[in-house]
């Protein structure tokens, strides 16, 4: 009798402990070691990096939409893609924008979010209040400026160097003011300096206020 009793509270004992153990692990947070206290959490995702992952992607997709046009005007179209950079002068417009706008275009947006991720998954700092705001206007106002002022660069220096090829004339602008290739800066090259500053500068204002919403949010972390 004395043994059966024993083996009975021996199995209670156990049960016990198996479920305080369960009960323990099921508790157990991100960022915890089990016998180890926690030094840190780990939130599971970032709300503004998933948005700046989202304008990359759309940043991507308008990217590949350029090239698939550049590839397709360097086989059908007049003079083509590769003979506009080739050529020099008004084609750097074309080689600059385009380049300009696959780097801070949608690789910049994806680099972004992995600063976003860190703030708010390992520091634990969510955006909130005036940080929130200034977020909102990095996204909204880089994506924008960046946009604005590449595409109208690239496509400038690709109706320019289309016109010179119809004329004839060279890709650089010489003395002569009856030149064709001086009144393509002037007609076509030329307005478009203007709206290309605004939007650089859109896109200035934008990555300013993301840097002071980094700060803010930076500030207000947990400091370990």
């Amino acid at each position: 009798m004395k043994t059966s009793n024993g083996n009975k509270n021996n199995r209670t004992d156990i049960e016990t402990s198996n479920d305080v153990s369960r009960s323990m692990s099921g508790e157990r947070r991100p960022g915890t070691v089990v016998g180890f206290k926690t030094d840190s959490i780990v939130a599971p995702w970032s709300k503004w990096a998933n948005r700046f992952v989202i304008a990359a992607i759309i940043q991507g997709a308008l990217a590949a939409s350029a090239t698939a046009f550049l590839l397709y005007d360097s086989q059908y179209g007049t003079p083509g893609a590769a003979k506009i950079v080739a050529g020099g002068g008004a084609g750097n417009w074309l080689t600059v924008g385009y380049l300009g706008f696959v780097i801070f275009g949608p690789l910049a947006a994806a680099v972004t979010s992995l600063f976003y991720q860190h703030l708010e998954s390992h520091l634990r700092a969510p955006y909130t209040g005036i940080s929130n705001v200034f977020a909102w206007l990095h996204l909204v106002l880089m994506n924008v400026g960046v946009t604005g002022a590449t595409w109208l660069m690239w496509i400038g220096g690709w109706r320019a160097v289309n016109f010179i090829s119809t004329t004839g004339a060279s890709a650089f602008c010489k003395a002569n003011a009856t030149d064709p290739s001086c009144s393509v800066h002037v007609q076509i090259l030329g307005p478009l300096v203007t709206p290309i500053g605004a939007f650089a500068l859109v896109a200035l204002i934008g990555a300013f206020a993301g840097g002071l919403g980094y700060v803010a949010a930076w500030r207000r972390a947990p400091r370990q």
